[in-house]
């Protein structure tokens, strides 16, 4: 199928002509089940408006947001159906930037989990790093929904 892929035109036409027979939509299913399998909708919802949001990320939580976004990053765990990547893309970027963020204002403490400490000397950097924070909470849980929907009304899922 190499071949395909050299030449624009019959690689379009063999996409619709998958499409027809619905190869995409099983691959994407696929691909939507195992990205499911690594962190369903209750566990991202936990882990970004309670553990992350109440300051008491564990480090498995924080290890579930990188297996998502390396997954989705993964060449394999690409959909066929180009909405749900440019989706699934936002989410990998919006992850990304969320567990940035974490990295540098969350610290270990000894009960073995993590809280948010930026700067507590100066409160300035403290209420811009906590509002920083609540608005990647957002928009990461926006692109969640923007993908969950897109999965939902592309692949019938």
């Amino acid at each position: 199928m190499d071949w395909i892929s050299a030449l624009p035109f019959i690689s379009r036409l063999w996409n619709w002509y998958r499409s027809l027979l619905g190869l995409n939509r099983i691959h994407d299913v696929a691909v939507f089940k195992k990205l499911d399998a690594i962190a369903n909708e209750s566990r991202v919802e936990d882990i970004l408006h309670h553990r992350i949001f109440t300051s008491q990320l564990r480090p498995q939580d924080e290890q579930t947001l990188v297996d998502l976004r390396d997954a989705i990053s993964r060449i394999e765990n690409h959909y066929l159906d180009s909405t749900v990547q440019l989706r699934a893309d936002e989410l990998g970027w919006e992850i990304g930037r969320l567990l940035s963020l974490i990295g540098k204002t969350f610290w270990s403490v000894p009960q073995g989990w993590k809280k948010f400490r930026p700067d507590p000397i100066d409160p300035q950097v403290y209420d811009a790093e906590w509002r920083e924070l609540i608005e990647l909470i957002d928009s990461t849980w926006r692109a969640y929904e923007a993908y969950r929907k897109a999965v939902k009304e592309r692949l019938k899922v």
